[in-house]
């Protein structure tokens, strides 16, 4: 194949009669979809050469499937001190009562 294709093809596979090409951008899904003749040209000449003797498909099938390219990880910020004091706005008791121990423990760690 040529050194343009092969940059494109994710990966190539062979299942019973069919060679199953997977390619990474779809103009070249209909490039090979016309190439196919060579395509098949080059299998009968390593045929004629022996090599990849057990490689005879009858049809050929070009698979795209668009993935974006991935997300640059965000930064996550942390904090060191408390921000400020926070207002606790539960109902229950017992609710405040923890928060209220959480909120004295910050206090005394970052004073």
């Amino acid at each position: 194949m040529p050194k343009n294709y092969k940059k494109y093809i994710t990966f190539m596979h062979y299942k019973g009669d069919t060679l199953y090409i997977n390619v990474s951008h779809p103009a070249l899904r209909q490039e090979i979809f016309y190439k196919r003749k060579m395509i098949f040209d080059l299998i009968n000449l390593m045929h004629k050469n022996n090599m990849c003797i057990k490689l005879n498909p009858k049809k050929i099938v070009t698979l795209h499937k668009y993935s974006p390219p991935p997300k640059p990880p965000k930064d996550i910020k942390f904090y060191i001190k408390p921000a400020g004091n926070f207002e606790i706005k539960a109902k229950n008791e017992k609710i405040i009562k923890i928060f209220e121990e959480i909120k004295e423990n910050l206090k005394g760690k970052y004073d």
